[in-house]
């Protein structure tokens, strides 16, 4: 698998608050990203601090061969580390400030996949045929509402309370994470994102945009029609392709 990357401030922001970080192994590769929250400084040194001691925990104790259920049980814990990370460096500021970021990240090989992931920052999972599939859940008071039965699925997007998270990192000692194994085709494309993508472009012109031929220029296809949308957020992108 080969990873292909990219991140924009977006049109109103005026800082890029989201990190991303994609590592090679032998045997497959890593994938992250974070978008950071709670202020312009704070939002960005947590994303900051989170995709560092994700990375950083996934290449001390991977093994080339080890078992899906095995990985996804490592990136449960770098889950818990970035979110301890995160959360001693708010305690330890002297404002006691409010960091938090979200976090998707993957582990892809040429058959399987597994996914983490805290917050409203996504994995889709594209086949060659067929529609653009989320393999995450978000974890928002919106999601919440709709698995209720409360609102709709088309009023997700546009309900007062969207942006509202129910889980993130760094915002208390402990945090609990998502995990699972996806089985991949030959053929299967990867996108992981930041909210500033999906928000501003529709799943369909993120799909019709994926199956482009270029693939070393998809992050910035992506990212440009964001923009061009009116790039209300930083807008984070990465791509895992064969």
């Amino acid at each position: 698998m080969k990873a292909y990357l990219g991140s924009d401030i977006g049109k109103t922001r005026t800082e890029n608050q989201d990190s991303i970080r994609a590592e090679s192994f032998p045997d497959g590769v890593l994938a992250l990203v974070c978008d950071g929250m709670g202020g312009m400084q704070n939002g960005s040194a947590a994303s900051k601090i989170a995709v560092a001691a994700a990375e950083e925990r996934f290449c001390a104790e991977y093994v080339s061969g080890m078992e899906p259920e095995a990985v996804c049980e490592l990136l449960r814990n770098c889950a818990a580390e970035a979110n301890q990370k995160v959360y001693q460096a708010a305690l330890r500021s002297e404002m006691r400030a409010r960091m938090g970021t979200t976090l998707v990240g993957v582990f892809a090989r040429d058959d399987v996949m597994c996914t983490v992931n805290v917050g409203d920052s996504r994995a889709y999972l594209l086949p060659a045929e067929g529609e653009l599939k989320q393999l995450t859940t978000d974890h928002t008071v919106v999601q919440l509402l709709y698995e209720q039965g409360t609102i709709t699925a088309e009023e997700r997007a546009t309900h007062v309370r969207r942006n509202e998270l129910i889980r993130a990192i760094g915002v208390s000692g402990r945090v609990l994470s998502d995990t699972q194994v996806v089985p991949l085709a030959e053929t299967d494309r990867v996108l992981l994102c930041s909210d500033g993508l999906y928000s501003m472009v529709s799943e369909e012109r993120i799909a019709e945009l994926m199956r482009a031929d270029q693939t070393e220029q998809l992050p910035d296809l992506l990212i440009a029609e964001a923009n061009e949308q009116g790039g209300r957020d930083n807008i984070s992108v990465i791509v895992l392709t064969r």
